[in-house]
């Protein structure tokens, strides 16, 4: 006989298993599996849908800002109370301390928001920052030209980055030219904010006032980086800048809380141990200042954030 089929020494090769014509694309047939009424078949599982995560605002700035709302009604509660001991000596001197007062808070809290609202106008560092550091010359060349422009520098040196023959040399550029003597102002800047701030903690009577005088020189500060810079850190950078800034104002109220008590309990007059506590605070803030205006040029420099 010439039909051996069903002989184990001599099987017939079976046919390969293919996908039907109109099944090639189906997402949900299984190549190669047959079942007993053809091939095996599943449905196709359903996406989950899109639910992108919302930006929220990290526990840490939340507790920052909840620091310096308090080192705020602190200042405001020690403020009355001083007009109020006014008050007890005398009419007139209480009236007076009021009228000098009150015009200073409101041209302080004032300042402040001034300086939020034009720090929070300026263009964010992230995208030009992903210009320039592009592999691509035409865009790397066009953000330049276009941060210099911000920043007024000079026509020359606009022209000059025009003879960069590739991203790295336009960077080099940019590093050794512009770059180098806006850190150099920054750190003009931050030691002009440290004697700012050494000299107006030293005159401060209360410790919470001396909080609220570091959180609104530093807002300055942090306005005037990033407009020397031409343009601010992101949402982000932001939030790190004014955790810091939170922090180094609480930590200056509690330097002269503690100096001044362990002053009190070793010194016989209460006039040094007040001194003594100034003295700390004051130096505490001049070098939170100082390291303060390092954070922010860092986080506002265009092309990478190597500031020393």
């Amino acid at each position: 006989m010439n039909d051996r089929r069903g002989f184990l020494d001599d099987p017939e090769p079976a046919a390969p298993q293919t996908a039907p014509p109109s099944q090639e694309l189906d997402r949900g047939w299984v190549a190669g599996t047959q079942g007993p009424v053809g091939p095996v078949r599943h449905d196709a599982m359903a996406a989950l849908p899109a639910n992108p995560a919302k930006e929220s605002i990290p526990p840490l700035a939340i507790a920052a800002s909840a620091l310096v709302l308090l080192l705020a009604i602190m200042a405001l509660l020690e403020l009355a109370n001083f007009a109020v001991a006014q008050f007890d000596k005398s009419l007139w001197l209480g009236w007076l301390t009021v009228t000098l007062i009150g015009p200073l808070v409101g041209v302080l809290g004032w300042s402040a928001v001034r300086e939020w609202r034009g720090y929070a106008n300026l263009q964010k560092v992230e995208g030009r920052r992903s210009g320039l550091n592009s592999d691509n010359m035409e865009v790397a060349r066009k953000h330049a030209r276009e941060w210099l422009n911000a920043i007024d520098a000079p026509a020359t040196l606009i022209k000059g980055i025009e003879t960069a023959s590739d991203p790295v040399t336009l960077r080099a550029l940019l590093r050794s030219g512009p770059l180098a003597r806006l850190d150099q102002e920054s750190a003009q800047m931050g030691r002009a904010a440290a004697l700012q701030v050494l000299a107006a903690t030293a005159v401060s009577p209360w410790p919470a006032m001396d909080g609220v005088l570091v959180v609104w020189r530093g807002m300055r500060l942090i306005r005037s980086i990033a407009e020397l810079y031409g343009m601010r850190p992101g949402t982000l950078g932001t939030l790190r800048l004014w955790r810091r800034l939170a922090m180094d104002a609480g930590s200056v109220a509690a330097t002269d809380v503690v100096v001044t008590a362990m002053a009190d309990a070793l010194l016989i007059t209460p006039v040094g141990s007040a001194l003594a506590g100034s003295a700390a605070g004051s130096a505490l803030a001049a070098r939170r200042m100082l390291r303060l205006a390092v954070a922010v040029a860092r986080s506002c420099h265009p092309i990478d954030e190597a500031i020393t």
